[in-house]
């Protein structure tokens, strides 16, 4: 395996919050390397074909860390539709209720949101971003040197700090750590749960939003499934429709449509196409039972906003913010943390 040249920051993780801390150091004349277990960037920031996302879906104005990035790269963005009414589901029963209190103040990005996961790597010099590298072993220099040494499956970097852009307990999970992390931090990196890493996503795709001209908004709480909350992810257009829902359950596409027939009537039975991603099974997203991890005052967590290994090693994924945590503002807000307390040691 290659040995690469010593950088300042090593990144584990090319997802929003991976990409934008690199975008902050680099432009302060710090070196990063950022690599991905993946072959994309994005991380949990995933948009398929004709333009929906599978992850991450909204931002919100009051967002700032997001409003900035949509201004540096020009991305286009438009509000959540929302007029309409919504429909509600128990068993044995389908309602249709007034208005639609689900969708208020959301917006979306122009073609989904992994383009601010693409705007961001691409703006970073070449050769930065490693793909298809997965981590397996850190270990922190004992002696005069105070290093990283970061063991991947495609070589070996040396850093002065490391950075985990990725779930505290997907981390744990994958790397090995030389000498252990102290128990109280594993115990909380390892108890934290990740954001949709229990959730199953699914975009029903059509022609056209047709439920918009029945005076539905294409929003639905169910206590059914198997979705559970459905919205309307159709583009601004309106060259294609899309109804798009969270499950924590098993689900196939017939179970899908059958439900979104129930919903929005027999036109929604034959979608053009149904995309499902099972966040659960990702490897580089959730450790293995993700679904038991639900102590979620643990986010934000002092002990994974801190620095360890005498400033060397660093948490740094939306898990780990006090400022929204779980949203795509969450990261960024996560990676500005983390840039000015690397900076800060460097200056």
């Amino acid at each position: 395996m290659q040995t690469v040249d010593a950088l300042d920051v090593f990144v584990v993780g090319a997802g929003a919050s991976g990409l934008r801390l690199a975008r902050i150091l680099g432009q302060a004349g710090v070196s990063v390397a950022v690599c991905e277990g993946r072959d994309r960037v994005g991380g949990r920031l995933l948009s398929a074909d004709p333009g929906v996302d599978l992850g991450a879906t909204w931002f919100w104005q009051n967002e700032n860390d997001v409003r900035e990035v949509i201004h540096e790269f020009g991305i286009e963005t438009f509000p959540q539709y929302a007029s309409g009414n919504m429909m509600y589901q128990i068993p044995g029963s389908v309602q249709e209720l007034d208005g639609n209190p689900l969708d208020q103040q959301a917006w979306r990005i122009s073609g989904g949101t992994q383009k601010l996961a693409v705007a961001l790597a691409e703006s970073l010099p070449p050769g930065t971003v490693q793909l298809s590298t997965k981590v397996t072993e850190l270990k922190f220099d004992q002696g005069n040197d105070k290093g990283v040494t970061v063991i991947t499956d495609r070589g070996v970097y040396t850093a002065k700090h490391v950075v985990l852009a990725l779930p505290p307990a997907t981390a744990l999970a994958n790397i090995s750590f030389s000498p252990q992390l102290p128990e109280d931090v594993m115990s909380i990196a390892m108890n934290t749960p990740v954001w949709m890493g229990a959730v199953t996503k699914v975009v029903a795709v059509y022609d056209s939003p047709f439920w918009r001209k029945h005076g539905l908004a294409g929003s639905a709480m169910s206590h059914v499934g198997p979705l559970r909350e459905i919205h309307d992810v159709s583009d601004v257009e309106e060259c294609f429709g899309a109804l798009f829902g969270f499950s924590r359950e098993r689900i196939t596409e017939e179970a899908v449509t059958t439900q979104l027939a129930e919903l929005f009537g027999p036109e929604a039975k034959t979608p053009r196409s149904v995309l499902i991603k099972d966040w659960s099974s990702s490897q580089f997203t959730s450790p293995p039972g993700v679904d038991q991890l639900n102590d979620y005052q643990l986010f934000g967590s002092h002990a994974l906003r801190q620095p360890h290994f005498d400033g060397r090693l660093f948490f740094a994924s939306t898990e780990t913010a006090v400022d929204s945590p779980g949203h795509i503002q969450g990261a960024f807000s996560a990676a500005h943390r983390t840039a000015h307390l690397i900076i800060a040691q460097n200056n």
